[in-house]
């Protein structure tokens, strides 16, 4: 609105029939040590609509046919009007100072990354991430949409067509255009619960780690070892998935890439064979 000073921080929270855990992250938003901040709460078409509190900081987007996160991420982004964009799951919380944290590194890089922690774990140390580390950012685990606040110029849309790890994808194409800086503080606390996961099932990861090798291949041709811990990736997912298999060319496909004992260690447990006791229904 015209006169009206736009806030420091956007808050993205997207939302899909998730009640019973959308107003603790609401209230971590609410009660961070900064007030200047707008929370976007983007409703992904629940079955029974979202309802938040009367707060002025708090804005709520009602989404009419349900796209998944990076939809519900997408239109939040384009709602937004802070400086800095920052993520938050419905079904995790911020620490009180989450969004304090980052405003000395986002004054050194477009990109700030906090660390995160499950609600009763100890804190999550991630290597840092410091600086043009486009090619390393695949190399390992890539932070959480949650753990990362990125300026709002430099924020770029989510690729809906993934069905899951589109926020690999998204963290591969920032860390291309813009440098990154690690705040070493625990800023971000992962729900562990039961609950469905609509869109992120191990079979949509799988496919869509094999998306994103496709969809990135001559990245991942000039990165081995990005290449190789993907293909790991998938060999640990389709051994859930108990597809020994896709496992076991998985692994071979990326040890191939980047030697390492631990994806020796898992190909051979897929190389065994497993013979059922003698009388065994």
């Amino acid at each position: 609105m015209i006169g009206i000073r736009p806030p420091e921080f956007s808050v993205i929270v997207p939302s899909f029939d998730r009640a019973e855990f959308l107003g603790d992250a609401i209230a971590s938003v609410q009660e961070q040590t900064i007030g200047d901040f707008e929370c976007i709460v983007v409703d992904d078409a629940s079955p029974i609509p979202v309802n938040v509190s009367s707060d002025p900081r708090i804005r709520l987007i009602r989404r009419e046919v349900n796209g998944g996160c990076s939809a519900a991420r997408n239109t939040g982004l384009r709602a937004a009007r802070g400086r800095y964009i920052a993520f938050l799951d419905d079904d995790d919380t911020y620490t009180p100072d989450r969004l304090a944290m980052v405003r000395d590194a986002l004054e050194q890089a477009e990109v700030a990354v906090c660390w995160r922690q499950g609600a009763n774990d100890r804190p999550h140390r991630e290597r840092p991430l410091e600086g043009d580390v486009s090619d390393i950012i695949l190399d390992q685990m890539t932070p959480s949409p949650g753990q990362v606040t990125v300026a709002r110029w430099a924020a770029l849309p989510f690729d809906e067509r993934f069905p899951a790890v589109e926020d690999v994808d998204w963290l591969l194409r920032l860390a291309s255009r813009v440098l990154f800086a690690t705040v070493p503080r625990v800023g971000y606390v992962v729900r562990r619960h039961d609950g469905p996961r609509p869109h992120h099932g191990m079979e949509a990861r799988l496919a869509a780690s094999r998306q994103l090798l496709e969809k990135h291949a001559a990245y991942f041709t000039e990165h081995p070892a990005a290449a190789a811990f993907r293909w790991k990736r998938i060999g640990l997912m389709a051994t859930q998935l108990g597809r020994r298999s896709e496992a076991r060319q998985a692994f071979w496909r990326s040890l191939r890439l980047h030697p390492e004992p631990r994806t020796a260690w898992h190909l051979a447990q897929q190389l065994v064979v497993r013979v059922d006791p003698v009388g065994a229904p």
